[in-house]
């Protein structure tokens, strides 16, 4: 439950949905990326948990609470980057089926997300969850702007929303800070 929260706070801002919606309004076969994108994350969130469950074996708990303090600020602040860098380009709709599914891959690989689900994943050693979770938050992140367009970004709800959502992980990782150097019980 954790990462279904933490993702999905973590994609408030729609940098995936955005690009999912303008990537299936521009190309005709939909399905395949529909299923090549949810394959991407998925595939990245296993090997993020995956990771995750062997630190949990590795490292004690105080460092993994400080990863997951480390991820969420670090989420905060890719939410309210101001450049954030569009993964849209006119390439991505000229490129096979197979070029794209190796462009999202790697496009994902190290993503907000993925380290968080690490992260989240080293405190519980219950990989597995923490991949499924996340999927869950993507998703649900995803969905208002593959239901409304990209142009949904910028409204002001939504940048309240990304807002509220990089205030939130930023008090959730200063009070799991705090707890890692034992300030707070």
């Amino acid at each position: 439950m954790l990462a279904l929260v933490a993702v999905l706070l973590a994609n408030a801002d729609g940098r995936s949905g955005i690009f999912l919606s303008r990537l299936l309004s521009a190309r005709s076969d939909r399905r395949v990326v529909v299923g090549i994108a949810f394959g991407a994350f998925l595939l990245n969130a296993v090997i993020a948990a995956t990771a995750g469950a062997i630190a949990n074996r590795m490292i004690g708990q105080g460092v993994a609470a400080l990863l997951v303090a480390l991820a969420m600020l670090s989420a905060a602040g890719a939410l309210l980057w101001r450049g954030r860098p569009s993964l849209f380009d006119d390439k991505a709709l000229a490129v096979t089926p197979t070029m794209l599914a190796g462009r999202m891959l790697l496009a994902q690989f190290g993503d907000r997300s993925h380290f968080m689900i690490g992260a989240l994943a080293a405190t519980s050693g219950a990989g597995q969850w923490a991949a499924a979770g996340a999927l869950v938050g993507w998703t649900l992140a995803m969905l208002p702007f593959l239901a409304f367009g990209p142009g949904l970004a910028e409204r002001r709800a939504a940048h309240g929303v990304r807002w509220g959502s990089a205030a939130i992980l930023t008090i959730w990782g200063i009070f799991t800070a705090m707890e890692a150097f034992g300030l707070i019980a």
